[in-house]
């Protein structure tokens, strides 16, 4: 369980550090604007200059924020600029898929330092549990840091929760990690704190924070994979839903369209029917033309469907925009960006106002660094 460190003692394990409500809040100001003052945060959160001293007084002790420069703002003693230290603590997160694992190491102030993948040759649950654990260890030695200064590990895996914890129902090719406590186990196995949740919700958490997010408060993140799926931000902050499965996207399509809907295990069988074989969708990606044979096929059978449910998280959540995300290659993404059109009624001859269409900023692999994220967020930021 967390403890409370009394101040001035060395931060020997950060998961161990359990902040304050208020200690979290100042921590994440001053993650969001590097450079600001004990006056400033005050303003921000209302509370009295004396607990702001004492707040930032214990993160300095901590190791977590540093004093810099000093800023003169008008008459009086000039105020010192807060900072984050970047190496104080991290997260690392991971995206379990059909065929790959892919992972980041993220630091406190937000930035990777730090990705890998793994081929996943077998799916079975003990196969997972190594791979995951092989390339944790691998990602540990990338960044130069040791185990002690990782808050914990978010997980992003495909499927849907089921109301139970954090189990998930995944597709068949994970079928073995069905209904299985994976955070526990991975918890085990790692020796880590562990959050677990599904890669739309996780990749909607890297789009608001390295991406998107920066523009857009309010989006829609569709994830395309071996199945349709994604997340929902509201606010800056990921809308879960009651189970968690905010963002199942496909459920927009009736049953009958199911199987054409539009995932990139689609694409790949269409490719191979035509003559272009990928053992996988990594192998697909890792060798993805725009020219290549039937991809103009899926795009002319994919453009109705995306229509289909760009219009109607139009109109039930009405987002400023939405992007199209996951697995998908920028050049497939960017086709499909540019062929929506959203079902309209104009009333006078004039339209509502639409989402903006976009295709993903996040440089990487938005699942593992939304999972990174995650693991910040839950532990030291609100």
């Amino acid at each position: 369980m967390p403890v409370t460190l009394t101040a001035l003692e060395p931060l020997r394990d950060v998961a161990s550090l359990a902040l304050s409500a208020n200690e979290r809040r100042v921590l994440d100001l001053v993650r969001r604007a590097e450079g600001t003052t004990r006056a400033d945060i005050t303003h921000l959160t209302q509370l009295t200059a004396q607990s702001i001293s004492r707040i930032v007084e214990s993160l300095e002790n901590y190791g977590l924020i540093h004093v810099g420069e000093r800023a003169l703002k008008g008459r009086g003693q000039p105020s010192v600029r807060l900072h984050v230290n970047h190496d104080a603590a991290y997260g690392v997160g991971l995206s379990v898929m059909t065929d790959a694992i892919s992972g980041v190491v993220m630091d406190l102030g937000g930035e990777v330092v730090a990705k890998d993948w793994l081929h996943l040759g077998a799916t079975t649950l003990d196969a997972v549990l190594e791979s995951c654990g092989l390339l944790y260890e691998r990602l540990l030695a990338k960044a130069g840091i040791a185990a002690n200064q990782v808050v914990g590990v978010g997980t992003g895996v495909t499927g849907f929760f089921v109301g139970d914890g954090r189990k998930l129902n995944p597709p068949d090719p994970l079928g073995d990690l069905a209904m299985v406590e994976l955070d526990v186990l991975l918890a085990e196995s790692l020796q880590r704190p562990v959050w677990v949740d599904n890669d739309g919700n996780v990749a909607a958490i890297g789009e608001s924070l390295c991406g998107v997010g920066h523009a857009h408060s309010n989006f829609a993140y569709v994830f395309f994979s071996l199945g349709l799926g994604g997340g929902v931000v509201i606010d800056g902050r990921v809308f879960p839903g009651a189970w968690g499965n905010a963002g199942e996207y496909s459920g927009i399509l009736p049953i009958e369209e199911q199987p054409h809907r539009p995932t990139l295990e689609l694409l790949r069988q269409m490719m191979s029917e035509r003559g272009r074989h990928h053992p996988d969708i990594y192998d697909m990606i890792r060798h993805f033309a725009i020219d290549a044979p039937g991809v103009e096929e899926w795009i002319d059978q994919a453009r109705p469907k995306v229509k289909s449910i760009c219009s109607a998280i139009a109109a039930v959540i009405d987002p400023s925009a939405i992007v199209l995300g996951g697995r998908i290659p920028k050049v497939l993404a960017d086709r499909l960006a540019s062929d929506v059109a959203f079902d309209a009624m104009p009333r006078r001859s004039i339209e509502k106002p639409f989402p903006a269409i976009l295709v993903s900023q996040v440089d990487g692999d938005a699942t593992a660094i939304g999972a990174a994220a995650t693991v910040l967020k839950a532990t030291l930021f609100i």
